[in-house]
């Protein structure tokens, strides 16, 4: 299978605006600085038929109307199934506003909304001219001392950090991605830098180890925070949790061979309704062969995606806010012990359907067994 990889700085412009948290004046006005620039990480893969793109950025989240709009665009330009566009979002809560259509405060840029679109575009194009023949390898570690389930003091979430690393027919690495389940709220509400915060940070710190900037693919982060480690709040605060997770994650070892040989996709849709409420969502489970990819459009609860992998017959991958966010979508029993489950609009237990048919769809594409499959 061929592999590319392209790298974009995304950084408006002139005022900047910042996202995330609700209802606070000081996003009503201008970021005072630019901490550190916000950035994409794209990742592309051709198995000689199809494609799958990846896009990674240091932002809150896609809103599904644009990503629609973004596999529209490179589907009508590039010939690649809808299916297999990936737009995910580190949830960074202290990123840009500019892209963002239904914001609270209304700082929507249609100007920077079509560069970043166009941008989008040169990204898929630079992975697709760089492709070249790849072959995989990754390795885990369960990483403890900086974050944990966030609504539970002392106990793990969904710790286990994932690389996946891909190299050249010599053997050199060239790209790869990090596959974790934490959320990028460190900085805190008060903020008013902008920062890539602490997904970014950890992949700009891991660039002089690994030799290329991961893409930063958060899985189910949900309820999985910093909250009950943190030793202040701030930028001060997220350097010093990114150069701990950074320098925890450089000695992960990506040493077993996964095989990758075809592109495939199962898709399941799910509804949700009660009273005026409705909902419907998209599911993907994506095969590379020996990697599976699943696909979220929102937050999912840690103890979803260590199933979700536990059950998959290889190498599982939680792909969490992509191509969309909705709600939070936390196990049962988490019911009552958190904000997050106190006002959402998914009943208890709905989530655990939708994981049956996540696991469902990941044994229906099956393990690898060497032999190409359309």
């Amino acid at each position: 299978m061929k592999v590319g990889c392209a790298r974009r700085d995304i950084t408006p412009q002139g005022d900047i605006y910042l996202i995330g948290y609700r209802d606070l004046p000081n996003r009503l006005e201008p970021a005072t600085a630019v901490h550190d620039d916000v950035f994409a990480n794209a990742l592309y893969f051709q198995d000689g038929t199809r494609e799958l793109f990846v896009l990674s950025a240091d932002v809150l989240e896609f809103e599904e109307s644009m990503a629609e709009e973004v596999k529209t665009l490179l589907s009508s330009r590039y010939g690649i199934d809808r299916d297999l566009v990936l737009l995910c979002a580190t949830h960074d809560h202290t990123s840009i506003a500019a892209y963002h259509k239904s914001w609270w405060t209304h700082k929507f840029d249609q100007h920077y909304y079509d560069w970043l679109l166009e941008t989008i575009c040169s990204c898929f194009e630079e992975c697709r001219s760089n492709a070249r023949q790849a072959t995989a390898k990754v390795g885990s570690q369960i990483v403890t001392g900086f974050y944990g389930n966030r609504n539970v003091p002392g106990k793990l979430a969904d710790n286990e950090v994932i690389v996946l690393e891909f190299s050249d027919e010599e053997g050199v690495p060239f790209a790869g991605l990090v596959n974790w389940a934490v959320h990028s709220a460190v900085v805190g509400p008060d903020t008013t830098e902008l920062t890539s915060e602490l997904a970014g940070l950890v992949s700009k710190k891991l660039e002089p180890s690994l030799g290329y900037f991961p893409a930063m693919i958060v899985g189910a982060a949900g309820d999985c925070s910093d909250r009950n480690f943190r030793q202040g709040r701030g930028i001060a605060e997220v350097e010093r949790v990114s150069d701990g997770l950074a320098r925890a994650i450089s000695k992960i070892r990506p040493e077993r061979a996964v095989a990758l040989d075809r592109i495939e996709v199962q898709t399941a849709y799910h509804t949700v309704a009660h009273d005026s409420f409705h909902l419907d969502l998209k599911l993907e489970v994506i095969s590379l062969g020996g990697l599976h990819l699943f696909v979220f459009p929102s937050e999912l609860g840690c103890d979803f995606g260590i199933r979700m992998r536990k059950e998959c017959p290889v190498q599982g991958l939680v792909f969490g806010y992509t191509n969309g966010y909705f709600e939070y979508f936390f196990p049962a029993w988490e019911y009552g012990l958190s904000f997050e489950t106190e006002h959402t609009q998914i009943p208890k237990g709905e989530p655990e359907k939708i994981v049956d048919k996540f696991c469902q769809a990941s044994k229906l594409l099956g393990a690898y067994d060497g032999t190409l499959r359309r």
